[in-house]
């Protein structure tokens, strides 16, 4: 029943936690009080996409959200006000993305900020500036975003698939639209869009986190409560894609180095009953080890990769089976072997414990997904994408209630062969030829959007960001949660967190957190690549990958039933320095996750047989990875600033391969002897836990685990050398990287790492307000991303480097023009502004990502394998407001060298470079 709550205002409904309010102007508003962490995430969901979009005007939506970005009159750069910067200086998480069925803005943000975040949506809704000045710059750098898909042969394949297989109906456009539509599409064009579209009653609000909800209805009533509705309709989408009538095919012909077969198959709508079969039918075909696709494709070294997604949109779209090759193997045998699988869910019901498995793995996905403040409110938004919120809290339940008929039903009715569009990507070789380098030099992954742009986006994948969900949004009675405990927000993490060190050696830390029924598990062992032989560099995460392909008890296949049919995992993986651990459960299934992941560690039987299928899986990866310019980038970096011995120098691709192919079982028994060990093993474990439990358990399992400890690390500092520049040419790639860098020489243990974290964070942290990124991409539009990184420093000091992407006509201008902002700054030194603002992004950050089970693990974890102590999390935010300025510009002139950068620029090129620096 409709409540009012103040004349502008007024309460539609509540169920399982969420509150829906509706505003006078349409505006829907959908509230979740958590009060667990100081953290809330704000967000905005138009009902407006690429869906919307016609020929000529495709990608229209996506342009506009980042003209979004261009500021207000009260949001500019003029003012110093920018948004990017705004949200940056006081440590949030924030986003934009763009897709089929809507268009969302959020930020994760400190709750005591949420008032800023609320006022910033409020005014671009209607204020923003779309000025063609904006456009023009902006232009090039969504251009660079579209060639830098382009790149990428996979992503081109799914472009194809869906324009293929939909012809009609808007989703056969790509979202970043096609080229000549972005390229000529004039700004008056998007003001029409955005005052067709961007108005209250075609948008949602969202509110998730640590509030009070009449403050905050308070607060939404004072910025969003005077904006009118739109004064017209909003446009419907009326198209309907008629039948299919018959198998459509294609190829996709260019440089690469691994072939894939996509299979797409036409399936309604979100809201369709079968939508719940389908899901369960994705489950079976290709979660885990045990599914259908993985046993018949790459159990059988037929692929290295098999994946399914079933489209879940507001209106009919595909269901996507994608295989990546294993070389030699033909394309018209993975598609024989997948039609092959489909016809046999045609024919025969699947096994009762496929369909348990399947729910088992969906619901415990499900509560997984729904920790984090972020979480929460970005699935409510694509629940009011394609439906409304009730969806989402819907979805579980009907899950639940499919039926093996109901399976078996919705394969026969899609998976035929008149529903059917194949598309085959056939690399041709060579893709790739070195150049000579130049005489003087003038930096990796791919690059960042938005909110990696706020977070520390790393190379090698850092903490995920997030906050805590509230226990009444999930509509199971066997998956309530207890009550929380009423110190948990208050407590100092010292204070919440138990230590202990056994006999053996081994480090276990805890920490209760008992507002969701989950588990997160994090550990290592100084069992990285560093301890490897140097002609063997991969032999450590061959060892740390080994670990889940069987035991002395039981085969990789029963470990994987057991785990997958509770939905629980475990990984390994090896860095530089060690072998992380990560796992998660679902609270209830703790035991078994511990007593799984001690026999792994514990009693690894390394069979023959896996080890043949991992070292082919990671051949493919090597060769699939050399398609990649960012890749070839910092790869030849690494060559060019280390030498051979250091750890992070990483070895040329045929090298790595020669050397994987050359690992035995007695290299890797021989490796674990050595750094396996309790000695060694951190475990930090946060989740809805009982402490002494936890610790007893611990007990049983490792504590008589004796081997490798604690070993000594000493790496010599690395020398920054002289200036180098080389090109490596790669085919077909529409977009070029480019790596400048030097070594770091930056440790973990420094007592200037702080500072000099600060000062990077200024230079280059963040693409939007970041002085690298307000110059190269906002005021020159030469690039979409571009940020600056210590890498791995840790242990030993890896590399400082830049990172810019750029269509190929533009290499050189974003060089000088980096080089120039790095001059600038070494210089000049950080501004009293700057610092300020970059201790408040530290702060607030640093707030945000200990919103999350699996984010306070990763935390404990680095504390204690750096040695910080536990009350590091407690007082870090005092020891970053300690730093001085004076200690910043140090910084600056200590770990920043502009003129002995060495750059290695991947891509495809009209004409190479080769004058020297000035």
């Amino acid at each position: 029943m409709t409540e009012t709550i103040s004349p502008g205002i007024s309460k539609i409904t509540e169920k399982n936690g969420i509150e829906e309010y509706r505003m006078s102007n349409g505006m829907k508003i959908l509230l979740v009080e958590n009060h667990t962490a100081p953290v809330a995430t704000f967000l905005v969901v138009y009902r407006v996409g690429s869906r919307n979009e016609a020929v000529g005007y495709t990608g229209a939506t996506h342009l506009l959200e980042h003209m979004m970005f261009k500021g207000t009159p009260t949001f500019n750069s003029e003012k110093g006000t920018q948004i990017a910067a705004t949200l940056h200086r006081i440590g949030a998480s924030f986003n934009a993305t763009t897709w089929l069925d809507r268009t969302n803005y959020f930020e994760t943000i400190p709750s005591d900020k949420l008032e800023l975040a609320i006022r910033l949506e409020a005014d671009r809704m209607r204020n923003s500036l779309i000025r063609d000045s904006d456009r023009k710059a902006e232009f090039t750098v969504v251009r660079n975003e579209l060639e830098r898909g382009d790149n990428d042969p996979a992503t081109v394949l799914d472009m194809q698939c869906f324009a293929t297989a939909i012809r009609e109906h808007p989703y056969h456009h790509p979202t970043i639209g096609w080229r000549s539509d972005v390229e000529n599409m004039p700004t008056e064009r998007l003001k029409e869009f955005y005052d067709t579209f961007y108005w209250p009653n075609n948008a949602t609000v969202v509110v998730v986190g640590d509030f009070a909800v009449p403050a905050v209805l308070s607060l939404l009533d004072k910025y969003f409560g005077s904006i009118p509705p739109a004064p017209h309709p909003i446009p419907p989408v009326y198209t309907v894609e008629p039948p299919q009538q018959g198998i459509r095919r294609f190829e996709l012909k260019r440089a690469g180095q691994l072939g894939i077969v996509m299979m797409n198959y036409r399936t309604p709508e979100a809201t369709h009953p079968d939508t719940y079969p389908l899901v369960i039918l994705r489950s079976v075909l290709s979660e885990g080890i045990t599914s259908r696709l993985y046993q018949s494709l790459v159990e059988r070294q037929l692929a290295v990769q098999i994946d399914a997604f079933h489209s879940q949109f507001r209106d009919p779209a595909l269901f996507q089976i994608s295989a990546t090759l294993k070389p030699e193997v033909a394309h018209e045998k993975i598609e024989e072997v997948i039609i092959e699988e489909l016809e046999r869910l045609k024919n025969e019901p699947i096994t009762e414990s496929e369909l348990n498995k399947a729910k088992n793995q969906l619901e415990a996905r499900t509560i997984f997904s729904r920790d984090g403040t972020h979480n929460v409110a970005y699935q409510l938004s694509e629940a009011e994408a394609v439906a409304d919120w009730h969806f989402y809290i819907e979805y579980l339940d009907n899950i639940k209630r499919v039926t093996y008929e109901d399976v078996q039903r919705v394969a026969k009715k899609y998976f035929n062969r008149d529903n059917l569009t194949v598309g085959y990507f056939i690399p041709i070789a060579p893709s790739s030829q070195p150049v000579e380098p130049a005489a003087q030099t003038r930096a990796l992954h791919r690059p960042l959007n938005y909110s990696e742009i706020a977070g520390a986006a790393n190379l090698e994948a850092w903490i995920a960001q997030g906050g805590l969900s509230k226990k009444t949004l999930f509509n199971s009675p066997e998956i309530a949660l207890p009550t929380p405990d009423a110190q948990s927000s208050t407590a100092s993490f010292k204070e919440r967190t138990a230590r202990r060190v056994f006999p053996n050696g081994m480090t276990v830390l805890v920490l209760e957190n008992h507002m969701n029924p989950t588990v997160a598990i994090r550990g290592s062992l100084r069992a990285g690549s560093h301890f490897a032989p140097k002609d063997k560099p991969l032999l450590a995460e061959i060892t740390a990958q080994m670990l889940n392909k069987g035991t002395d008890k039981r085969s990789k296949l029963e470990i994987a039933q057991e785990l997958e049919q509770t939905g629980a995992a475990i990984e390994f993986n090896a860095d530089v320095f060690a072998t992380t651990i990560g796992a998660r459960a679902l609270s209830k299934d703790l035991k078994l996750i511990l007593t799984t992941l001690a026999e792994m560690l514990r009693q690894p039987s390394f069979p023959q047989e896996e080890l043949d299928k991992l070292k082919a899986q990671v051949i493919a990866r090597i060769k699939r990875d050399q398609e990649s310019t960012s890749v070839r980038a910092f790869e030849r970096i690494s060559q060019l600033v280390f030498e051979r011995g250091s750890p992070f120098y990483r070895p040329p691709a045929d090298e790595l391969i020669n050397s994987v192919e050359s690992i035995t079982v007695d290299d890797i028994r021989s490796f674990y002897r050595q750094q396996y060990g309790g000695g060694a093993l951190i475990l930090t474990i946060v989740g809805d836990v009982s402490t002494q439990q936890v610790m007893e358990t611990v007990e049983q399992l490792f504590a008589d685990w004796v081997g490798a400890g604690k070993m000594a690390i000493d790496v010599p500092r690395a020398e920054i050398k002289e200036s180098r520049r080389e090109v490596i040419l790669l085919k077909d790639k529409s977009s070029v990287d480019i790596a400048l860098g030097h070594a770091g020489r930056l440790r973990r243990g420094d007592p200037d790492y702080l500072a000099a974290m600060l000062a990077n964070s200024a230079l280059g942290q963040s693409t939007l307000s970041s002085r690298l990124g307000l110059r190269v991409r906002d005021i020159e539009g030469l690039t979409y991303g571009i940020y600056s990184r210590f890498f791995s420093p840790t242990l030993a000091d890896g590399l400082w480097a830049v990172s810019v992407t750029v269509a190929p006509e533009n290499v050189e201008r974003a060089i000088d023009s980096t080089l120039a902002e790095i001059r600038r700054y070494v210089n000049e030194g950080i501004t009293e502004e700057e610092l300020r603002n970059e201790k408040s992004n530290f702060i607030g950050s640093f707030k945000v990502g200990l919103g999350t089970n699996s984010g306070i693990a990763n935390q404990l974890l680095s504390a204690e394998f750096f040695d910080l102590g536990v009350d590091y999390l407690d007082r870090y935010p005092q020891m970053v407001e300690e730093v001085t300025i004076e200690q910043v510009n140090e910084a600056i002139r200590n770990y920043f060298k502009p003129d002995r950068m060495t750059i290695v620029i991947a891509g495809e090129l009209n004409r190479v470079p080769t004058e020297p620096l000035e």
